[in-house]
């Protein structure tokens, strides 16, 4: 297991010498130890950690103890360390920090020498303020930018479909507006919170009251305001003005509904699973079924997914896909898996459901997501760990 180390140089005296010596020697495999001081690092802290770690120290001085940590953090993610180390005397100060900025992804342990007493004012949530307060001044490196159609009417509904620039995540194949925080990865909820916060900003919508699906792979949809299913959604929908649908991805399709008619819309999450369980059909019911819609007034725009050219499949399963459309597996006879049209297979299900082929957008909005490295985010393309973007879909007022 990867082991990273973060020191708090500040709180430590040349007194402290031999205990900071003590806790460095604990740790055999470390990949990286990384010095905070919010002046210069102390020679006998610098001293020490580099007779252990030789070239494996990284110093940043004239830091803060917030965005430190946040650096610190960021050289950890990048070495991709398993296992963190704190090295403070302000131990529950930094538990708080290491509580907000860490996931389960990363294990963690502080260690306090000689334990500094913890301001009264300073607790989890004043902490988390603080963190929250930081992550909204930080600048990003590139621009939000979302893509939208001109199929749905601009004058009833908001809508679009994110994109991987624009945010603070810097894990590189969660650069930089991942838009789901998972206890698998190693963005911490306030980050992604941020990122949908900047996002809604950009958007012109309520980030508080927006539903994300969950993406579970299955074919149940949503309505906001009733109790969410236990097993997890892949679609929401709604007809209130006050609310946005959104769900996520990272090649499967995300799917937007809107019916101008009776003013309702959805999200849905439609990967390979969810569309053999039909969840497109199943989201036209939906709206069918709560809000008196119907199939001819819809309109239905898919957004970034893996294309037909990047979708290899494996042979042996591609019948259930033939079943709905034969002509949705491609490059049967060549050496290898062939490759399946998601996209077509998901029209041949709206369609069947009465949806008008007019009414349905794969084009303007479906960029390849395995094939657009600098727009999107793509598992296919970069495995684990992943980002996803969202499509997003409201009433206006």
């Amino acid at each position: 297991m990867s082991v990273g180390i973060v020191l708090f140089s500040d709180d430590f005296e040349e007194s402290d010498r031999d205990g900071v010596a003590r806790a460095l020697d604990q740790d055999k495999a470390v990949n990286l130890c990384v010095l905070l001081a919010s002046g210069t690092v102390p020679d006998f802290i610098s001293g020490t950690a580099r007779d252990k770690f030789q070239d494996k120290v990284f110093e940043i001085p004239n830091i803060d103890f917030i965005s430190g940590f946040h650096l610190a953090k960021e050289k950890h993610d990048s070495a991709m360390c398993q296992e963190i180390k704190v090295i403070c005397k302000r131990g529950k100060e930094v538990d708080f920090l290491c509580q907000v900025f860490f996931t389960p992804a990363i294990q963690w342990n502080v260690v306090s020498i000689g334990e500094r007493k913890v301001p009264q004012n300073e607790t989890l949530e004043t902490i988390t303020e603080k963190v929250k307060d930081y992550f909204s001044n930080l600048k990003a490196t590139d621009e939000i930018k979302f893509l939208q159609s001109s199929l749905i009417p601009d004058d009833v509904f908001f809508h679009g479909f994110s994109t991987r620039t624009g945010g603070l995540s810097t894990i590189p194949g969660m650069k930089s507006l991942n838009m789901i925080y998972t206890t698998a990865k190693r963005d911490p909820r306030l980050l992604i919170q941020e990122n949908r916060r900047r996002l809604a900003i950009k958007a012109k919508f309520d980030v508080e009251t927006l539903y994300v699906a969950k993406a579970v792979h299955g074919n149940t949809v949503y309505e906001i305001g009733m109790d969410p299913p236990e097993d997890g959604y892949d679609g929401v929908t709604s007809n209130k003005n006050d609310v946005t649908c959104a769900a996520p991805g990272a090649d499967c399709v995300i799917i937007l509904f809107a019916d101008p008619v009776k003013r309702a819309f959805a999200a849905v999450h439609s990967g390979w699973k969810g569309t053999v369980l039909k969840i497109p059909a199943i989201a036209v019911q939906t709206l069918q079924d709560r809000f008196g819609s119907q199939a001819k007034d819809m309109l239905v725009v898919m957004g970034p997914s893996i294309c037909k050219n990047c979708f290899d499949f494996g042979k042996d399963n591609v019948k259930q896909f033939e079943n709905i459309n034969p002509n949705c597996v491609l490059n049967k006879d060549r050496e290898g898996n062939p490759t399946v049209d998601l996209k077509l297979a998901i029209r041949t299900l709206l369609q069947e459901e009465g949806v008008l082929a007019e009414h349905i957008d794969d084009t303007t909005c479906s960029l390849c997501t395995v094939e657009h490295p600098d727009q999107l985010f793509s598992y296919r393309r970069d495995g684990r760990p992943f980002g996803n973007q969202i499509g997003f879909i409201g009433l206006r007022s």
